[in-house]
């Protein structure tokens, strides 16, 4: 008999003894059927359509049209049937409650369950791959482990949701599946730093190992949660401040606090829950309705409707910014701590939010400067891959945000390979961009640069505008390390480029736009791809004054920089700034 048949039969036994309803609360887990309200049904019920759209009968999957490069698929176009959304359609169609729709939920769990990895001595044990035209063992972009943690929240949604109206056949394949999810995220062990993986598969592993009584795993799961919960009291969250991964932590939090009735873990949760909604109400910029930065991981720029969504549910209404949509997984209802309302409802400004990202040396550090007009924010040490967001300038109303990004671009790609230092007093900032002989070029890990060497045809710094006509009144200075002022929807602002070396190229300023953002470029290279090597370059640096000065306030004040050996020093006025000249190995906290 194989020993995963035998784990099956130890669950099995195990749930058939402790539950004799669909609702189950030992004192350590415990769970009920969804009963959702008319409201919510209508919650789900929008944007169904499209869904339903996409549902491929023959396949019984969601379809996805993939356009350009992902760094996780080895396609870049085509049609592609999707595992993690197929899962979410069948919760959605479940949760709803319509026999109707039933059926369909069953044979989507039966098409896309049997996509997992099952086989016990393969490194990817218990993952599911990302389409099902991509299996892992053909797979040659890197698999994605976390496949394993966000497909078992999902198949724990139907078991302990819908446990009374799973066909017998079903219900023992779900179980096995989410045993083999358990066993994936045990052995992988990713630690406390991988924020929101770090909460999403202790919740994973402590579900799975006290749903099926799997006694290893129960020890784990909680050894698991204390070393979480210690090291983010010292630490705070490593994926700090982050629009993405701070509502994907949330909301599992939110899961262990309906799901985790243990006396010991309660108090735990409580507190991280606590925490993450902290870190939201201490960063948010209430005229502009932006999420103010620096950010360690985010996909859009702009504040989602979805946020704005979760602020207004989450405040019992009390926040209702234009736009507000509601989450399509209404089972999550979140809850603001009263102690943080006034963040929202009576910010106080100018304020200056201090924050400390990583204690170990060299210090990751974070500052927010909140006004009635803007937030601006920095972090001291970042890379520039395209999740991250160093420096961010927030204005404007919700209903129409302005915001400047810096971003480093690699024939149009952010380039992981540029490294962000800044020191930021209030509305004055000095940065600089310096490199890496062995960081990405578009993903900080996958993809690494060897000795430093890349093509390129295009390289360039960038300030990204968000509107397109943001720029069309700028004048751009004759001389490249010129200081040049300008006022862009009502915002002030002064830039000064006082170092640019690249090796021997010399760079030059141009603007341009989209149609739908706009941008000020410092330009290093433009034209036929040739072959660049950072690894031979006795110099690579820019170095920038950034500010939004108030009447005549620093128009006249210059940085002074020197070169230090391969050290870059500049100060501005109480502004210091120490970086990296010569392109070198990636250090740590970057």
């Amino acid at each position: 008999m194989k020993p995963t048949f035998l784990l099956f039969l130890c669950a099995l036994s195990f749930v058939l003894r402790a539950q004799h309803s669909p609702t189950f609360d030992n004192g350590v887990v415990r769970f009920g059927p969804v009963a959702l309200n008319e409201a919510e049904k209508n919650v789900l019920l929008d944007g169904l359509d499209a869904l339903n759209d996409r549902y491929d009968p023959a396949a019984k999957m969601l379809t996805r049209k993939l356009n350009g490069y992902n760094y996780h698929t080895d396609a870049e176009s085509g049609v592609f049937h999707e595992v993690r959304a197929s899962f979410n359609y069948a919760v959605r169609l479940l949760d709803l409650g319509d026999e109707r729709l039933r059926q369909r939920a069953f044979d989507i769990i039966e098409a896309t369950i049997a996509l997992q990895d099952t086989n016990s001595t393969s490194r990817y044990a218990g993952v599911w791959p990302y389409y099902s035209e991509e299996p892992l063992s053909t797979k040659k972009s890197p698999v994605d482990f976390n496949w394993a943690d966000f497909n078992a929240v999902s198949l724990l949604d139907v078991y302990m949701g819908h446990y009374g109206k799973l066909p017998d056949g079903l219900k023992r394949k779900i179980i096995n599946a989410l045993v083999l999810a358990g066993k994936s995220v045990q052995k992988r062990n990713v630690q406390p730093g991988y924020t929101n993986i770090a909460i999403m598969g202790t919740y994973v592993t402590f579900m799975v190992s006290h749903l099926f009584d799997l006694k290893e795993m129960q020890q784990y799961s909680r050894e698991r949660l204390k070393k979480f919960y210690d090291y983010t009291l010292e630490r705070g969250f490593t994926e700090y401040n982050s629009p993405t991964y701070t509502i994907v932590s949330l909301d599992e939090l939110d899961r262990m606090k309906r799901h985790i009735a243990d006396a010991g873990a309660k108090p735990m949760i409580d507190s991280l829950y606590s925490l993450a909604w902290e870190v939201i109400a201490q960063h948010f910029h209430m005229p502009s309705g932006q999420w103010a930065g620096p950010h360690s991981r985010s996909y859009s720029t702009v504040t989602s409707s979805s946020i704005y969504g979760i602020l207004k549910q989450a405040s019992g209404g009390k926040i209702d910014f234009p736009g507000a949509t509601a989450r399509a997984d209404v089972k999550i209802r979140h809850k603001i701590p009263d102690h943080l309302l006034s963040y929202f409802l009576a910010p106080d400004y100018p304020r200056t939010q201090q924050d400390e990202f990583a204690v170990d040396p060299p210090k990751v550090t974070g500052t927010t400067f909140l006004t009635d007009r803007y937030a601006f924010s920095s972090a001291n040490r970042s890379s520039l891959w395209n999740q991250r967001r160093p420096l961010l300038v927030y204005w404007g109303k919700p209903s129409r945000p302005n915001y400047i990004q810096l971003r480093f671009l690699h024939d149009g790609y952010d380039f992981c390979s540029a490294s962000f230092y800044s020191s930021q007093k209030e509305n004055r900032l000095l940065g600089g961009i310096s490199f890496l002989t062995n960081g990405g070029d578009k993903h900080i890990n996958i993809d690494r640069l060897q000795d430093g060497r890349f093509s390129a045809g295009d390289l360039r710094m960038r300030f990204e505008f968000a509107h397109a006509g943001q720029l069309q009144d700028l004048h751009l200075p004759r001389k490249s390390n010129a200081p040049f002022r300008f006022e862009t929807e009502g915002l002030p602002l002064q830039i000064q480029l006082f170092e640019s070396h690249f090796d021997d190229l010399k760079g030059y300023w141009e603007k341009g736009t989209d149609g739908q953002v706009a941008w000020l470029d410092y330009v290093i290279y433009s034209g036929d791809p040739r072959a660049f090597d950072l690894s031979s370059m006795q110099r690579a640096v820019l170095g920038f004054s950034f500010s939004i000065p108030e009447g005549d306030e620093h128009s006249h004040e210059k940085p002074v920089s020197s070169f230090r050996g391969d050290q870059l020093e500049a100060t501005w006025k109480d502004l210091r700034l120490e970086i990296p000249a010569k392109p070198g190995p990636q250090p740590k906290n970057l």
